[in-house]
């Protein structure tokens, strides 16, 4: 088992090098603002009640720690921008894991797949579920930006100079050590993986109907009955292209899809497989 794993990791390594294009300077060539500030925006937003959420916590039976995933999201969720923040995803990636581990539909060792990586926040904490269930997994998560390029990011951090995706998250060597950050698109690159399984996916990459509906395809067909996906920023009227492919692989009864709200702005869907 440990031999393969070993192999397994080399061999994501090298996928991971394979496209070096990306946007340079994505968050600012400078820091967007004083450590203050972050602070500010972290304290405005981290007792806010989310009542959907904290449902789902009590009907999967599982919640992650607040002060855990409240230090986490001030290292990565806590951004400069117009639309309101809002990291309750990480909380909800964290019961629904729990809960497929629980429920024990795999073999000794599960397979998670993430498009849209960002700054690593909801990478950590399905990996925190991983640790937690006290199971073997690996985490496999995409995006465009590199993990080891030192550059601003938009968060608190920026204000003692660049750094990379693996400084921003160095305080979690513990889940750190589940997952496998491969640079480029989702589009290019899954198809790589040669994965037999994905027991668990997040899809948070490009937000347009067709993308979604890609991303899905590919992750359905590694799936069995009780295998879960769940969709980010299912939000009409803000990510309609989301919207449609959710309600569109909803209405094929493939899966049976749950709607989640946070907010009237940000909203989810878990998808469970049937067949």
């Amino acid at each position: 088992m440990f031999k393969k794993k070993k192999i397994f990791d080399k061999f994501f390594d090298l996928i991971g090098q394979l496209e070096a294009n990306y946007p340079k300077d994505p968050f600012g060539k400078k820091p967007t603002t004083n450590i203050e500030n972050y602070y500010k925006k972290f304290n405005e937003v981290k007792n806010i009640n989310h009542p959907e959420i904290e449902q789902l916590e009590k009907d999967y039976g599982y919640s992650i720690n607040k002060e855990w995933i409240d230090e986490l999201a001030l290292y990565t969720q806590i951004t400069i921008k117009k639309s309101k923040l809002n990291y309750q995803h990480g909380r909800l990636l964290y019961t629904v894991l729990r809960r497929y581990i629980e429920d024990k539909n795999y073999d000794n060792f599960i397979n998670v797949l993430e498009t849209g990586t960002s700054r690593g926040f909801s990478t950590i904490c399905m990996s925190k579920a991983i640790n937690d269930g006290e199971i073997l997994g690996k985490i496999l998560s995409f995006d465009i930006l590199p993990h080891e390029k030192k550059m601003y990011w938009n968060v608190f951090f920026d204000n003692y100079g660049k750094s990379s995706r693996q400084d921003l998250l160095q305080k979690w060597k513990k889940e750190l050590k589940n997952i496998i950050f491969i640079q480029g698109s989702s589009r290019t690159q899954m198809k790589k993986t040669h994965l037999d399984r994905i027991n668990f996916a997040f899809l948070d990459a490009e937000h347009t109907y067709k993308d979604v509906l890609s991303e899905y395809e590919y992750v359905s067909q590694k799936q069995i009955k009780g295998d879960i996906i769940v969709f980010d920023d299912v939000t009409p009227g803000t990510f309609n292209g989301v919207v449609k492919a959710v309600r569109k692989i909803k209405d094929e009864s493939i899966y049976e899809v749950k709607y989640i709200k946070s907010s009237d702005k940000r909203g989810y869907a878990i998808a469970k497989k049937n067949v």
